[in-house]
């Protein structure tokens, strides 16, 4: 299935209903969204945009990423957002991995993409330019593109130095709004409130996944505590997407009691540790279905999930599985092999390897590291984890972040996760330190939550002596 086939689908069943929203800003109908993405396809053609071509799009959230992402997938062309928060050198990288044809940029962004070394011509998305793009003659060859064709490339570096283009196809991006739809049970009604950058996997793919079965996609211009209580009300937001740092500023901002968020009937967070104390009070706080998602942009987002149900089952009693994200979402498969591709027995540590329709199609024009991550049909994730009997997985950490002291291999993700369960403690990260005895040592970067950090809550201190001789037995409890 292809992009163009979901588009074109909601447009003719629920023409009236609101496809896109941005908070305090524009909406469109999926009639009014099918007619600009349409029209923009044609523009893009007549600017010399064709077929397997780069369209590079830098903006705040916006209906522009719903314009862009689409039309391109209209022309079989490929979008590449890119993220505002770059530093210049990052920003030239990109730019010459992925070689535009032509960017869409907002406002003084367009400079930054210029002076980086853009290839193509910059077209200023709130300007004349893409207004007379969007006058054009609605694009008519609605059998251009195939299901195989690249429709993103989100460059993401995580911990390997350089930027790797991920490379998704349309076939990948239609399945995972299906499988999505599945697991997160859609509703026809729903109102998806997208709190992240566009730009970013987790929350780009939302622009096509919501596209399953015509649900409502509300776009928070940029995220704060009372932003996000005003748009949740307005909009009658239904799902919402948060990560554990945003989740933990909403409970803790005086206004949450008088907040309107009685329609929320999903929450779905994830993108970075979450410790149990935290998802606890969330789930009795805002009283609605939580959802854990890990995943990975090689694998379009989410690939295992820890359901409502479960919670529910955690906070009555099982307490353990809000240290699982969950199993794996319909459509995907999880094994666990050793650095040798065995599989390991259920309770042992090891290389997380997924095979889904989702999966990547490699790394742009980066043929030695996609054949490092795609072996056989399988991806392997680089993260590291444990199954057990009843196929729930938990993470331990990265495969590069893995520390060998003594002999004994420790995973940073195990000891973070037990400083977190500390009520004192809002965030930790371990790392290693060489040492002349053991040859590596975790030391863990702490901050404290208020009272307890004596109003220092918001700076990261190394952890003192007292905390590190508590590390050994974190990680003595984390294995037993």
């Amino acid at each position: 299935m292809r992009i163009a086939d979901l588009l074109e689908r909601d447009a003719a069943l629920y023409p009236r209903r609101t496809a896109v929203a941005v908070h305090e800003g524009p909406s469109a109908s999926f009639a009014e969204l099918r007619d600009r993405v349409r029209r923009l396809a044609t523009g893009l053609e007549a600017a010399g945009v064709g077929r397997g071509d780069r369209v590079a799009l830098m903006a705040d959230n916006g209906l522009v990423f719903f314009d862009v992402y689409l039309a391109a997938a209209y022309l079989g062309a490929i979008a590449v957002p890119v993220n505002t928060g770059l530093a210049d050198p990052e920003l030239a990288l990109i730019l010459a991995s992925a070689e535009p044809a032509l960017t869409v940029a907002a406002g003084e962004y367009a400079e930054r993409l210029e002076a980086a070394g853009a290839t193509g011509p910059v077209i200023d998305a709130g300007g004349r330019a893409y207004a007379e793009m969007l006058a054009s003659a609605p694009f008519a060859d609605l059998d251009r593109s195939s299901e195989d064709d690249t429709a993103l490339i989100v460059y993401t570096s995580g911990t390997t130095g350089n930027p790797k283009g991920v490379c998704l196809t349309q076939r990948g991006l239609a399945f995972n709004g299906m499988t999505m739809a599945l697991v997160q049970r859609f509703r026809p009604d729903d109102v998806h409130l997208s709190t992240t950058p566009l730009y970013h996997a987790a929350a780009g793919t939302r622009v096509c996944s919501l596209l399953a079965d015509g649900q409502t996609h509300v776009v928070l211009g940029s995220f704060s505590p009372e932003s996000f209580f005003a748009a949740a009300a307005e909009h009658r937001a239904t799902i919402t997407t948060l990560v554990p740092a945003q989740l933990r500023r909403l409970l803790d901002h005086p206004g949450f009691d008088g907040a309107e968020l009685s329609s929320l009937r999903l929450i779905v967070y994830g993108a970075a540790p979450a410790a149990g104390p935290l998802i606890r009070r969330a789930y009795e706080r805002f009283g609605c279905g939580l959802y854990q998602a890990y995943g990975i942009t090689e694998g379009v987002s989410n690939l295992a999930g820890l359901l409502p149900e479960d919670h529910d089952l955690a906070m009555a009693g099982r307490s353990g599985l809000l240290d699982s994200c969950g199993r794996a979402v319909p459509g995907v498969r999880i094994e666990l092999h050793d650095d040798r591709g065995r599989l390991v027995a259920p309770g042992e540590v090891g290389e997380i390897w997924v095979k889904s329709e989702k999966v990547m199609a490699g790394y742009w024009r980066d043929a030695s590291r996609t054949a490092e991550a795609l072996v056989g049909g399988w991806l392997r994730t680089g993260d590291l984890g444990r199954l057990d009997d009843d196929g729930y997985l938990y993470l331990v950490g990265r495969s590069k972040d893995m520390l060998i002291s003594g002999g004994v291999n420790i995973y940073p993700g195990e000891i973070e996760a037990v400083l977190c369960g500390h009520p004192a403690v809002a965030e930790a990260a371990v790392v290693g330190r060489p040492d002349p005895e053991w040859g590596e040592r975790p030391v863990a970067f702490v901050e404290l939550r208020s009272p307890y950090a004596g109003g220092m809550a918001s700076s990261p201190r190394l952890a003192s002596d007292a905390a590190a001789i508590a590390i050994p037995g974190a990680i003595s409890a984390t294995h037993h």
